[in-house]
């Protein structure tokens, strides 16, 4: 009985070990890879943003970890397959919470990279951290943004149509910004956390830079939308607080190194004037049938 109970533990723990053991694929182009942890998420397609922690090796050597210099994952759109070397079908079988090592024979790239020699291997590996969704990514930054008005005691703001929240905290008498005016204006942005990353009135943040007013064509596309839609909100001699969703600042690209991914920003900011824009065309009218 002993012989057969150590044979069975025996038998077990081999099952275990193959169960655990990476799982061996490749792609449709030809790219082996393997499945080095399997998640329980959401299978990614086609159409989808996946966000993923990216891990490059040269051989055993890490020469870039995205956790490291970035400090969160980094979205990934996945797209149709255009070439050989493309990952996307590869990316395309797995699932959120996979971890999966790519590897390239440098040999057998089209062009050896520089930092690489012939005989060495290019260990990619890609953990999906997760899936973007629009619709969760909204109702994650609308209580973020709730918990930061009610933090500042930011009452009474008002939403413009894209969700920008403006919190006029000194109301100027001037005229309101139209379409191609341009508009004079001082501000500081900074992320939720309170670390700013952007001033014109503060010589520390742009040191050597010279402290003068941002002027822009409002409407016009100059600057992130969220920033046109809150500006076109005052009055000039405003001064108020901007609360930007993601989608009309930098979105799931984010602005590195300064902002990362998916960022809410506040912007406290000062319309000092208004300088009217030429009237717009006409629009050129039919001639009567």
């Amino acid at each position: 009985m002993k012989k057969n109970n150590l044979l069975l533990v025996a038998s077990c723990g081999l099952l275990l070990l193959a169960s655990c053991a990476p799982k061996q694929r490749k792609t449709p182009g030809g790219i082996d890879y393997t499945v080095d942890k399997s998640g329980s998420g959401e299978q990614l397609k086609v159409g989808d943003t996946a966000l993923m922690h990216i891990y490059t090796r040269l051989n055993d050597s890490i020469m870039f970890e995205s956790r490291k210099t970035e400090g969160h994952a980094i979205p990934v759109p996945i797209m149709k397959s255009q070439e050989k070397y493309d990952l996307m079908d590869g990316f395309a079988e797995l699932k959120v919470g996979d971890s999966a090592t790519f590897v390239f024979l440098v040999d057998s790239l089209p062009q050896i990279p520089p930092f690489a020699k012939k005989g060495d291997k290019i260990r990619l590996t890609f953990v999906v951290d997760s899936k973007y969704s629009a619709a969760t990514q909204t109702a994650k930054e609308e209580k973020e943004i709730a918990e930061y008005l009610k933090a500042k005691s930011l009452t009474g703001g008002t939403k413009t149509a894209s969700g920008v929240t403006v919190a006029v905290t000194q109301e100027g008498t001037g005229a309101t910004p139209q379409p191609g005016d341009t508009v004079v204006v001082n501000y500081t942005g900074s992320l939720l956390s309170g670390k700013v990353f952007d001033s014109n009135v503060d010589s520390t943040i742009r040191p050597g830079m010279p402290l003068e007013p941002l002027r822009f064509p409002i409407g016009r596309g100059f600057v992130i939308k969220g920033w046109d839609e809150g500006i076109a909100a005052l009055k000039k001699g405003s001064k108020a607080t901007l609360v930007i969703p993601s989608a009309v600042a930098y979105g799931f690209q984010g602005n590195p190194p300064t902002i990362p991914s998916n960022s809410v920003l506040a912007f406290t900011v000062e319309l000092l004037d208004v300088v009217p824009g030429a009237a717009a065309p006409a629009a050129p009218v039919a001639p009567a049938k």
